[in-house]
């Protein structure tokens, strides 16, 4: 079934592979709110945390596009990424960019780093594994060091969930996205996308480590955070 930007999924089966890598990049833009302002808040925030040789971590760094983007700003850190998807990987290559193939719920240990990133990529694990992983990578950071994280998110009210939903699927529709694609997306990623709540976010981030956390920006069911230890 198609869900835009030519790409093709099924049921429940939402996946990164090569059917939908090629068009990544344009079908994230497209589907997901302030995209590229959350790309270069990625990059902006690293300014505050990172220093010469300093390690940088993103997590399911998919097409190495926020990669690309701190080191536009810092030429002198050691970026290692992660993705479980081959094609991803490949893509990124296409741009220069190397990403470790690996399931970020099971690596043991993360390289040391002063910064980390992980956009919309926790929301795809299960409760537990979010919370190793989170675990994992708070012991990783330096002291002083932080997390940007952004996620798709529910609502603890019902109605303004809805509303959420419906504001959400409307960008979609201005965007392009025909009502039958935006359907199939929606079908695409059932039992696949597990988002939870900000209240829940915030607990998992204050039970992996992290004492300061704040909300950078809000976007109906889009939500950051920066998270210090």
């Amino acid at each position: 079934m198609n869900v835009g930007t030519s790409i093709e999924s099924e049921n429940s089966n939402w996946v990164f592979d090569e059917k939908v890598a090629p068009n990544f990049d344009k079908h994230v833009r497209e589907s997901v709110p302030l995209y590229d302002y959350i790309q270069e808040l990625a990059g902006k925030l690293s300014d505050w945390f990172t220093y010469e040789g300093a390690g940088v971590v993103d997590l399911g760094a998919a097409t190495g596009e926020t990669m690309i983007e701190i080191r536009k700003r810092h030429a002198n850190l050691n970026i290692v990424g992660f993705d479980n998807s081959k094609a991803m990987i490949e893509q990124a290559k296409i741009k220069g960019e190397e990403i470790n193939f690996a399931d970020i719920s099971e690596v043991i240990r993360f390289p040391k780093c002063a910064y980390a990133v992980s956009l919309f990529t926790l929301q795809f694990l299960r409760s537990e594994q979010r919370l190793r992983t989170l675990k994992r990578l708070a012991k990783s950071l330096d002291k002083d060091g932080a997390l940007f994280l952004v996620e798709k998110v529910f609502s603890q009210n019902p109605k303004m969930h809805d509303i959420f939903q419906s504001l959400y699927w409307d960008m979609k529709s201005e965007k392009g996205f025909e009502p039958e694609e935006i359907l199939n997306k929606s079908n695409s990623l059932r039992g696949v996308m597990r988002p939870i709540t900000v209240s829940e976010n915030v607990e998992q981030l204050k039970g992996a480590g992290f004492k300061n956390i704040d909300v950078i920006f809000r976007r109906e069911l889009f939500c950051g955070w920066l998270c210090m230890k």
